[in-house]
């Protein structure tokens, strides 16, 4: 009854409420005939198999009876419920997700099962149950990464980054391959947390365990982009042009940082226009301020380009404002 209630908790069999003893779900009356390959005697194993050299050639129409036909020769093995859900994911997503879950009702202590049930559900908008099945993939497997990372980005979807970050630590503790995408994404949830120093040292950590990884390029450039640190922005901005010249979303990163370093040459030029004139004009108090304001105002009226003549602050863009 637990395996029931978990089974249903991660949507295997939500809507119809299926018990243990209940019979699988129909299979698609279309495809009981149109197997290439069918023998009375032929094993389901080498049915599936044959249906997955059909799909590799693009005869998905006749790839769809032959997993049919493998689940009919035997129908409490898995591996027709599974290949024929996989088949169905993208067209079928919710009939995908029903066959999937009898599949790993026929094979409950398989791990891997629950986390391929998990991103089946996530993918189609059901985080809730797909966390369910991480969970449980990670019961049956504490020493494995998958579960817990594909557990850490359900949480970071349904905007859970505590538990999130939580779950990507356990990832990394059992992990030995993958450690610079795993960093790479807890520095995100930490960016979002807005725990910025420790989301850069975490982004750091993962171009340590991988300089080539490109994400992680590009995500320390946003970061120290948005922080107004451009010139170690720039440093990632072109490892990454050299890794991804072609990502479109680099490109819009890329535009960000020429918009903030115009910006910055703006305020450096205009920082510096200041100081070049309280150099030339000297302290002045207010009352001369607002002497001088009157006789400007006197000989040019509102005309902008004059009073910069007069100022001289002619050098200057018409858009700016005239100081007196």
């Amino acid at each position: 009854m637990a395996l029931l209630m978990l089974l249903l908790l991660c949507g295997a069999e939500a809507k119809k409420k299926r018990r243990r003893g209940q019979t699988a779900p129909p299979l698609p009356a279309e495809l009981e005939e149109g197997c290439p390959f069918w023998r009375s005697d032929a094993a389901p194993k080498e049915l599936s198999e044959f249906a997955h050299e059909l799909e590799r050639d693009g005869r998905k129409a006749e790839a769809l009876p032959c997993y049919v036909r493998a689940i009919r020769a035997a129908p409490k093995e898995p591996v027709g419920w599974l290949d024929l859900a996989v088949a169905k994911q993208h067209d079928e997503p919710e009939r995908a997700i029903e066959l999937y879950s009898h599949g790993v009702r026929l094979s409950p202590s398989d791990g891997s099962l629950y986390n391929n049930l998990g991103v089946l559900l996530r993918t189609n908008g059901r985080g809730e149950e797909a966390t369910a099945c991480f969970e449980h993939a990670a019961r049956i497997e504490p020493t494995g990464a998958d579960a817990f990372f594909h557990l850490g980005g359900t949480h970071d979807q349904l905007d859970r980054h505590a538990e999130a970050l939580h779950a990507y630590r356990r990832a990394l503790e059992n992990e030995n391959k993958n450690e610079a995408r795993i960093l790479n994404n807890m520095g995100l949830i930490l960016g979002k947390m807005k725990s910025w120093a420790e989301a850069v040292r975490t982004l750091r950590e993962a171009e340590e365990a991988d300089p080539t990884f490109p994400d992680t390029q590009i995500n320390l450039l946003h970061i120290y982009t948005a922080h107004g640190a451009l010139d170690e922005a720039k440093v990632h901005l072109d490892k990454a042009m050299a890794l991804v010249p072609a990502d479109e979303g680099l490109r819009g990163h890329a535009q960000a940082w020429e918009d903030a370093m115009r910006k910055r040459e703006k305020a450096q030029w205009e920082e510096k226009r200041r100081r070049d004139l309280e150099l030339r004009e000297g302290p002045m108090t207010r009352e001369q301020r607002v002497q001088r304001f009157q006789e400007v105002i006197g000989r040019c009226g509102m005309d902008k380009e004059c009073m910069r003549k007069l100022l001289g602050q002619d050098d200057e863009s018409g858009d700016d404002l005239v100081r007196f």
